[in-house]
């Protein structure tokens, strides 16, 4: 071998050991990165994380780090910016778990996936409902009369008598709930979901009627918590309505039944309440529920009939007279 091949091969063997010294260092880092990667504990519950508006990866993942749910805060941010997320850290409020790995976590913020629970309001709720449905949120029951006794500015609530409560006016629906929610913004949402959801059209199809919208919500409410069949509610509309027009009084349980709950005492139909309807003709003071829009568009394009009594017999049908002769021939049949 001449000394130039002994030079070339020396070479080749330095170039060699370099190349593995590098391999062998980039293996070494990237698999430090990848351990680094891993759930930051093998067990530990769910804990709050909160994402500010505006703020920046750096300050994010330092926080991840000190609240132990990463291992390495330069491998979550080397992840992020590798795979195009840094721009993409949703802020909100989230669940996270020191079980996850930095690239389910990253995944996480970055799609958005919130700490949320779905508030489910059924129609026909009153508020008592809604405050024991907020209460299992984590929202307590004096928050949530404050917010509700709290001023609001939304246009349709103009025509509320001041006197009278928000009932009515949360409108029925699935509210996300976050570990942030606080009572004054779920009513508030609710009331912006009403003003959504009723529009001008309801305060057109209302005034048709020769109702306000305060009073078309109300007759709504009865009609709510009256009949539950779909085909009843048109029919049931037109009853309460056409009685009202006629100055006799709407005779309805369930306003009835508000009255007791608002005053504390068992149901008893001579109850001295406005919104006792055996006793006060006229409509109550406001609604008795949160009516669904079915039940609003009953009141709003009611049957063309002209009934003005009804009952619900022991099955659940719905019988309806003209007189008052035929209505009690009816009780005696199918209540007792």
């Amino acid at each position: 071998m001449t000394i130039r091949q002994a030079r070339l091969r020396r070479r080749q063997t330095i170039l060699y050991i370099a190349v593995a010294a590098v391999v062998i260092l980039f293996l070494g880092v990237y698999g430090t990165y990848r351990l680094d990667l891993q759930p930051a504990a093998g067990s530990g519950g769910s804990q709050r994380f909160e994402v500010k508006a505006g703020e920046r990866a750096p300050q994010i993942a330092t926080r991840l780090k000190e609240a132990g749910l990463i291992r390495n805060r330069n491998a979550f941010l080397t992840y992020i910016n590798f795979h195009g997320l840094r721009t993409r850290l949703k802020a909100g409020v989230y669940a996270l778990s020191p079980t996850k790995s930095g690239q389910t976590i990253a995944r996480l913020l970055t799609d958005g996936r919130v700490d949320a629970k779905r508030l489910v309001v059924p129609e026909g709720s009153k508020l008592a409902d809604i405050e024991q449905l907020a209460a299992r949120h984590g929202i307590t029951a004096t928050d949530f009369k404050a917010a509700l006794a709290a001023p609001h500015s939304d246009a349709f609530l103009s025509g509320k008598p001041a006197t009278v409560s928000l009932e009515g006016y949360l409108f029925p629906d699935s509210y996300q709930i976050e570990s942030n929610t606080t009572a004054a913004m779920l009513v508030n949402t609710m009331l912006k979901t009403f003003g959504q959801r009723v529009g001008p059209e309801y305060v057109r199809a209302f005034a048709a009627q020769g109702l306000t919208l305060h009073q078309g919500l109300t007759v709504a409410s009865i009609v709510e918590r009256e009949v539950s069949r779909p085909e009843d509610r048109p029919v049931v509309a037109q009853v309460f309505l056409k009685r009202f027009r006629e100055g006799i009084a709407l005779g309805s349980d369930p306003t009835t039944d508000y009255a007791a709950a608002l005053t504390g005492v068992p149901f008893n139909l001579s109850l001295d309440s406005p919104y006792n309807t055996y006793r006060y003709a006229g409509l109550p003071p406001g609604p008795i529920c949160s009516p669904g829009l079915p039940a609003m568009d009953a009141v709003a394009r009611p049957a063309d009939t002209s009934y003005l009594y009804f009952l619900s017999d022991k099955t659940g049908k719905t019988h309806y007279t003209k007189t008052f002769a035929e209505h009690q021939r009816n009780i005696d049949k199918y209540l007792r």
